[in-house]
């Protein structure tokens, strides 16, 4: 049986990969508004974990006690992460905003001491810095700076914010674990976030949806529900910091799923960046738990 700060690192690591898949899943769409996509996305993502809930008799778990407030806050930083990387997206590119939205890692090793009581080890900041170095090979940033408009700092300040709030979602995520299962907050955080994005359930017709269900349910199973319980439930035992390095596997596993889904190029850049990635997931997972106490 594997050790629980194990076994949380594999759920991260595999909640990263399903992650990748989610530009794969945008582009299988058709004939649909961003906010469609989403709202449908988190519609079949939480119909999935309520139907895991009654047949497992779980549905204990979703009842809230203690720390509501920040279960509601989970759900709220959720949506804005989605909405500020999506706007990156629009007004720089895909890559520029993918690198942007990893910026958390960052956040997350400065804030974690002062938010969770975490410490900074040695470890940890080697890590961190192998694997942003990573994420910048991978995406190629300097590639991107050339034919820049009025609308680029819109993007950029959009990518940042993602960047900020992807980090908060962590951060949230590891405060909640002594109050709910990770299972739990990936439910409220999708129910939050889908009545959030309701107003785009009206946005389509009824042809349109059909012809992109098959799409929409996946979407829906794949990277959002099994994605993110896996996420949430490896917090449980695995330090925020150290989290969201490992989490930076999702970046590798898009440009892999491009290749082999998408038939877009792979360079040496992408291959050296990921086995950095992966080294610096290597590094913090060797690391031996520190159960942190809330004051």
């Amino acid at each position: 049986m594997l050790p629980p700060h194990l076994k949380g690192y594999i759920q991260i690591a595999t909640a990263a990969v399903l992650f990748g898949l989610i530009g794969i899943f945008v582009k299988l769409t058709t004939q649909m508004p961003l906010g469609s996509i989403i709202f449908y996305r988190l519609l079949f993502g939480l119909v999935a974990i309520a139907l895991f809930f009654t047949c497992c008799r779980r549905l204990s778990e979703l009842r809230p006690g203690q720390k509501k407030q920040y279960l509601l806050l989970l759900g709220l930083i959720q949506a804005g992460t989605m909405l500020s990387y999506f706007f990156a997206v629009k007004h720089t590119s895909v890559s520029i905003a993918v690198l942007l939205l990893y910026t958390a890692p960052v956040y997350v090793t400065l804030l974690s001491p002062l938010l969770l009581k975490e410490y900074i080890n040695r470890r940890s900041i080697s890590a961190l810095v192998i694997s942003i170095i990573g994420v910048i090979l991978v995406i190629r940033p300097d590639t991107l700076f050339q034919d820049v408009d009025h609308t680029y700092l819109i993007g950029l300040a959009a990518g940042l914010v993602s960047g900020l709030l992807y980090g908060g979602m962590t951060l949230t995520s590891r405060y909640l674990k002594d109050y709910y299962t990770g299972t739990a907050q990936g439910a409220w955080a999708l129910l939050i976030t889908l009545l959030i994005f309701s107003p785009y359930s009206a946005a389509i017709t009824a042809k349109v949806l059909l012809d992109n269900m098959a799409v929409l349910v996946l979407f829906g199973l794949l990277p959002t529900a099994l994605a993110l319980v896996l996420y949430l439930s490896g917090l449980m035992h695995v330090r925020a910091q150290n989290a969201s390095i490992v989490a930076l596997l999702e970046p590798v596993s898009a440009v892999v799923f491009a290749y082999i889904i998408l038939s877009e190029p792979v360079t040496i850049s992408m291959l050296a960046g990921g086995a950095l990635i992966l080294l610096g997931a290597v590094l913090v997972s060797r690391e031996r738990p520190v159960e942190i106490a809330h004051e």
